[in-house]
Order: C-alpha cells, then structure tokens, then sequence
C-alpha cells in the first residue's frame, strides 16, 4: 500500500513473504529511485494484508494482519524509521484485507475482514492505541474480502467489499464518525 507522506515523498507499507515482517519504505525522492527500508514489526507472523495513510499528526499509520489479529504501526516521524504497535481485534481472525484512512475528526478508520464478517474500527486517538470496533455485516462465509475505505463528501466512512458467498460488490456507509449503529435510548 502506498501514500504521499507530509514531506511530499512516497510511503509504502508491504509484508516481506521472506521473513514475515512489516516493513515500510520511505522514498528518497518523487519518482521514488530509492528508499529507506524499515522494520516495523519483525516477530515473524505478519501475514500479506497492510494499508497506509497518513494521519492528521503527518506521520503515517499503519494496519495489518498478525498472525490472527488486527494491528496498527503509527510512524513515530515522517520517514517512519520506527513505530509504536497496537493489537485492535484480537476476538477470532481478524485483520484480513484492511484497508485505512483518516476520517474528518482526525483518527482513523479501518475497515477489514473478521471472523468472516465485514468490521470497521474507529481509532481512540492519533496513535490508534486501541479503537471501538464495529461489526457491519454479518453475512455467509467471507463477507468483507477486499475491502476499501474512504471518506465521502458528507464526512463519513464509506466502504466497499466483496460478499463471497454471493458474489456481490458491496457499499457499506456509515451513519456516524465512528460507523456504529445509531441507537436512541431513552
């Protein structure tokens, strides 16, 4: 996965198949001739599923499969040499086909396979130390395969997926900032 960080220069998140790690590479210049690699999560059980974006702190964050868990990296600089982690699900299999984005109050969303459900989760702060998550469709088998999320013009998440079972390409939108059923107690 790739994006242009706050210095101008690509960011580019990827799963090493050679050794199982989170690596990201910051490009030394526009047409990206080069880059500094970094390890970002070197334990081995990191799995082919990662998407960056950049956050409203202008440094870069990071989800991605571990192992059976959804993790996020948040950059600790521009050029992401090191980061801080976080496990968000860790409730079943989680993490498959993430996909991220920063939504209009400034923290990230990220929407994913789980448990063969499409799930969304909204990050607590910047950093994404931990996220309230939401499951949007509990579908058959495999509902939330190739997700991608981005942010409409109304300001709120807006989510496409595939549906296995059906073989249908699906819209999810959110209701709210956080994409959580609305409920009105009284």
């Amino acid at each position: 996965s790739v994006t242009i960080g706050a210095d101008g220069l690509g960011l580019i998140s990827y799963y090493d198949n050679t050794d199982g790690d989170l690596k990201v590479a910051h490009c030394s210049d526009i047409a990206c001739s080069s880059a500094a690699i970094t390890t970002l999560d070197s334990s081995g059980w990191v799995y082919g599923h990662t998407s960056v974006t950049i956050g409203a702190d202008g440094l870069g964050l990071i989800s991605y499969l571990y192992f059976t868990n959804l993790k996020v990296a948040h950059c600790s600089d521009i050029a992401c040499s090191s980061a801080t982690t976080a496990t968000l699900d860790s409730s079943g299999i989680e993490g498959e086909y993430t996909s991220v984005t920063i939504g209009a109050d400034g923290l990230g969303l990220i929407s994913y396979l789980g448990d063969n459900d499409l799930k969304v989760a909204h990050c607590s702060d910047a950093a994404c130390s931990s996220a309230a998550i939401t499951t949007l469709d509990i579908g058959d088998p495999m509902t939330g395969k190739y997700t991608s999320v981005t942010i409409g013009a109304d300001g709120l998440g807006l989510i496409s997926y595939y549906d296995n079972w059906w073989a249908d390409l699906k819209v999810a939108h959110c209701d709210n900032l956080f994409c959580t059923p609305y409920f009105r107690r009284r």
